[in-house]
């Protein structure tokens, strides 16, 4: 099969994940997200990340959790899973799809996936192209991220921040 590509709005994407079930597959991404930081004393609040990611979606994350406990020799029946500030939309078989909710505001949809790779990260403020050096001084805002050794990591996408999504050869470009 070679590459297609095709065009959605960005309102009908809710609808495409839908379509894509609930087996677990890579997926390729171009996004566009602010970075999230310290804001006192801040000259870079407001900077935006673009990133192409691959990852996986539809990955069981409870089942992830316990195979790493059971790899560091830990119970895994200890493994109780914790609240999230999220719910997953499920198909009609009652199975999770990766696409996700706010739990304050269900029309606030989101793409949660797993990720492996970030790569051509570009950063911009007021839609100018930060410098070597600013990206640097800019990454001393930014928090170190508090893990569990045992959870991998997890990321929601709003879906505005999407520009493009690739499935199984078919890249989707969104646009409003």
């Amino acid at each position: 099969m070679e590459n297609v590509t095709t065009l959605i709005e960005t309102k009908h994407l809710p609808e495409y994940l839908r379509s894509v079930g609930t087996g677990c597959r890579f997926i390729s991404l171009l996004t566009e997200v602010e970075v999230e930081m310290r804001k006192t004393n801040n000259p870079f609040v407001g900077t935006v990340k673009r990133s192409r990611r691959n990852g996986l979606i539809n990955v069981n994350f409870s089942d992830g959790v316990r195979r790493r406990m059971m790899e560091k020799g830990v119970d895994p029946m200890n493994h109780v899973p914790g609240s999230t500030w999220y719910v997953h939309e499920h198909d009609e078989k009652g199975n999770p799809l990766p696409l996700c909710q706010s739990k304050k505001d269900n029309s606030v949809k989101y793409l949660q996936y797993y990720p492996h790779r970030s790569f051509d990260n570009e950063y911009f403020l007021h839609g100018i192209p930060l410098t070597q050096k600013e990206i640097e001084v800019m990454k001393t805002f930014i928090p170190p991220i508090k893990g569990n050794e045992f959870k991998p990591l997890v990321i929601t996408l709003k879906m505005s921040s999407i520009l493009w999504i690739k499935f199984r050869k078919v890249k989707t470009v969104v646009g409003e």
